[in-house]
């Protein structure tokens, strides 16, 4: 769209005018995910306060929350990886030393 725009008058004042913008934005939530560490997570996939819906806080919306992540990371190496660092962590604990 800004290329458009910027084509049509190298996006001076008023160029655009007759550019078609599309359909208005429409906001949809989608929902809320946070983790609070010590392997727990609030998750809110309710469409309003007062709606029908998900909201848990504790362990299961933490592995709800780790399901929802790893499936949003792009490449099948990178899911690798990431999982591979979770299970590390899990074992290991978190690396706290300073080089």
């Amino acid at each position: 769209m800004l290329n458009k725009i910027g084509k049509a008058g190298a996006g001076h004042a008023n160029s655009a005018n007759e550019i078609e913008l599309g359909d208005p934005f429409v906001y949809k939530h989608l929902g809320s995910m946070a983790t609070i560490g010590r392997y727990k997570a609030l998750v809110d996939l309710r469409q309003s306060k007062e709606g029908k819906g998900l909201a848990l806080a504790g362990v299961l919306s933490f592995f709800i929350w780790r399901s929802a992540y790893i499936t949003r990371v792009v490449s099948w190496r990178n899911r690798f990886y990431v999982f591979v660092n979770w299970i590390t962590t899990l074992i290991f604990g978190r690396d706290i030393s300073r080089l």
